[in-house]
């Protein structure tokens, strides 16, 4: 019975493992630049993968994570996805011009539940081709959407091109659910 045991049991992955696949977020509007030097130097102190850092801090996080091999992300029409298209392209080329290799966007909410998949998606769409092969994960806010947005929100960030879906902002409600998850 231990060998059954030792076949059915995954490896337990190590701190570096998982920390390799953090994205570490430092969103939050009331950061100082103190807390985003703090916040860089423990991401490359523990190797996470990126720093998701605020359109205005991209400039500094790279600067400060230059040869740690973590990343620098930052978000885009943050946080309720209502920006225009037009807007959220001049942010993403501002983001990727100062370094930025990963896009969070958030997709317009609004038009999403309005039935609208298919602006969503141009929306989208336009995003991924400012971003020129590098990648954009789209956030869907699940707490505003129904289980059909949901999916129409996906099938959108699919068809546009989009690397990932993520579930919430943190900032837009209840944040992320399992049941959310495994739907996605």
């Amino acid at each position: 019975s231990q060998s059954l045991l030792r076949q059915n049991l995954r490896p337990v992955p190590s701190v570096a493992q998982v920390a390799g696949a953090i994205d570490h977020a430092i969103l939050r509007p009331d950061l100082t630049v103190a807390d985003v030097a703090a916040a860089c130097a423990e991401a490359a102190a523990y190797r996470v993968f990126s720093v998701c850092a605020r359109p205005m801090d991209v400039r500094q996080a790279v600067t400060a994570l230059a040869g740690t091999g973590v990343e620098v992300g930052t978000v885009i029409g943050f946080p309720h996805g209502t920006t225009s298209t037009a807007a959220k392209v001049a942010e993403a080329r501002i983001a990727l011009d100062q370094g930025a290799t990963e896009l969070d966007m958030v997709l317009q909410i609004g038009r999403l539940r309005s039935g609208l998949a298919g602006k969503v998606e141009a929306d989208i769409a336009g995003v991924v081709a400012e971003a020129g092969g590098f990648g954009v994960k789209v956030i869907l806010e699940t707490a505003l959407l129904t289980r059909d947005e949901i999916v129409a929100g996906c099938r959108a960030a699919e068809r546009a091109g989009a690397a990932f879906v993520k579930t919430s902002t943190g900032f837009g409600g209840r944040g992320a659910s399992e049941d959310d998850i495994r739907l996605m």
